[in-house]
């Protein structure tokens, strides 16, 4: 039986707070994830309440939290496809009309010519009805073999729900994209300077005239630096919102996995631009601390990706008064600041 319990609640906050009222437990120790953040409506019409699942950790035996637990979990097989029955025909049989042939004796006297053709018996010919039509296709099955990985469900009869199943995807979507980020910030020192030769290469070849400086430490990057104009043609490379950037550290990361042999990622950076999100970061990290420990409430911040996340936890992973973690699905997983209750 799981040890997960489902609680309901006007805010999040509040269902929060009744899972640990329930188990008896602090924040720190509960494991939990947010199903729906909950709606006021419009005029109090088309409310919604916010919905959580929760356990206590000390109550899971040691098994992963729900989040990671998602991520091992297989998807249920497809059930079979039911063999529907024939089509209802409204129109009758065709054996329910006589025979065009058979038709009733012209009455005495004489017959013409173009009945006495009609008259002829029936063809030997004439094709039966045919029988209604049965789909002849096996039931579909699921010929994807198990995951060696995989862990049992959470519910011993069998299969998930639908609103399971969508969860159980959405994480592993999300504890996927986390990994890719964090495993590119955690990067090594060879996988750092062989990064910066070919990211050096990669300039010279799009005609900026630029060095590669590699940073390291919480989280290692290579950050490309021009001087003068080219600080000014530099601007190309990040794009909207960072797209480009993207881009360029997928290209730098194919071209390094190539050379190392395995899958490889590095943090590209041109001109400080995620250095400088980061201290951004920082700084609203710190703030929402102290809000959090002025009044005493949970605070939510805006969904971030999982590298920008990543930031808000480290920056707040040794504070005495505020606890972190992320919640809800991609691409709206946000961080949550939480007071920490001191024993």
């Amino acid at each position: 039986m799981s040890a997960y319990k489902e609680f309901t609640g006007k805010t999040v906050e509040e269902a929060l707070r009744l899972a640990r009222e329930e188990f008896g437990a602090e924040f720190q120790d509960l494991d939990f994830e947010v199903l729906s953040p909950g709606s006021r409506g419009v005029l109090g019409m088309g409310a919604e309440p916010a919905r959580i699942v929760a356990a206590p950790r000390a109550a899971l035996g040691g098994a992963a939290p729900k989040r990671d637990a998602a991520a091992s979990t297989p998807l249920p097989p497809q059930p079979p496809r039911d063999d529907r029955p024939p089509r209802p025909d409204s129109r009758p049989p065709r054996d329910a009309y006589p025979p065009r042939d058979a038709r009733p004796p012209q009455p005495q006297g004489e017959v013409p010519q173009a009945a006495q053709a009609d008259a002829r018996p029936p063809q030997a010919d004439a094709r039966p009805p045919r029988p209604p039509r049965q789909d002849s296709r096996p039931p579909r099955q699921d010929s994807r073999p198990p995951r060696p990985d995989a862990g049992p469900r959470r519910e011993a009869g069998g299969g998930l729900s639908a609103s399971e199943v969508a969860e159980v995807t959405a994480a592993r979507g999300s504890l996927a994209a986390e990994r890719a980020e964090l495993e590119a910030a955690e990067a090594s020192p060879e996988a750092l300077a062989a990064g910066q030769r070919i990211l050096e290469q990669l300039m010279t070849h799009l005609g900026f005239a630029v060095k590669v400086e590699v940073e390291s430490g919480e989280t290692s990057r290579l950050n490309v630096v021009g001087e003068g104009d080219e600080r000014e043609a530099l601007g190309a490379l990040i794009g909207r919102k960072g797209e480009r950037l993207s881009a360029l550290q997928h290209l730098v990361n194919l071209m390094l996995s190539k050379e190392m042999g395995t899958w490889t990622r590095v943090l590209v950076d041109v001109e400080d631009y995620r250095g400088r999100r980061e201290r951004q970061l920082r700084d609203l990290a710190e703030r929402a601390a102290a809000r959090v420990v002025e009044t005493g409430k949970m605070l939510q911040l805006e969904p971030m990706p999982a590298l920008e996340r990543r930031w808000i936890h480290l920056t707040l992973r040794d504070h005495a008064g505020v606890a972190t973690q992320s919640i809800g699905e991609e691409p709206n997983r946000r961080v949550v600041l939480v007071p920490r209750v001191v024993a």
